[in-house]
């Protein structure tokens, strides 16, 4: 399943790379946190030569990949072009996932999932 997602993960970015800044550092080959930093210290220092300001603004969307409604994912994919087949596939690794929580020893009876993406997933940053 893991080889799966990274097949279909390569597949979407080199379909959406105009979709998506260039400025996206989080989940794109070769950008990371650090990529993100060195930009932002570049930029900082630019701005303090010609004597701009910057201003920063930081999110941090809390449990944003549990709540990421299946039927409007796919429905902005396909708004974006994406295929029958490929959206059909997609809802079928979605939905009616099973989970279990566990909090130290203490483990949850099995659910179905009715949104989010799987964490831990190479999909699940990219459908983010």
């Amino acid at each position: 399943s893991k080889l799966f997602e990274i097949i279909v993960s390569d597949a979407i970015l080199s379909q959406s790379k105009h979709y998506i800044s260039s400025d996206q550092h989080g989940f794109m080959p070769g950008r990371s946190v650090t990529t993100n930093l060195l930009c932002f210290t570049n930029t900082c220092i630019t701005a303090m030569k010609d004597r701009a300001q910057v201003d920063v603004i930081y999110t941090d969307l809390k449990a944003a990949f549990d709540r990421i409604d299946h039927n409007m994912l796919l429905a902005k994919l396909k708004r974006l072009g994406a295929s029958n087949t490929f959206t059909s596939w997609l809802s079928s690794y979605l939905n009616g996932r099973q989970l279990r929580v566990k909090i130290d020893s203490c483990v949850s009876s099995t659910f179905c999932s009715s949104s989010g993406v799987p964490q831990g997933s190479n999909l699940g940053p990219l459908l983010f």
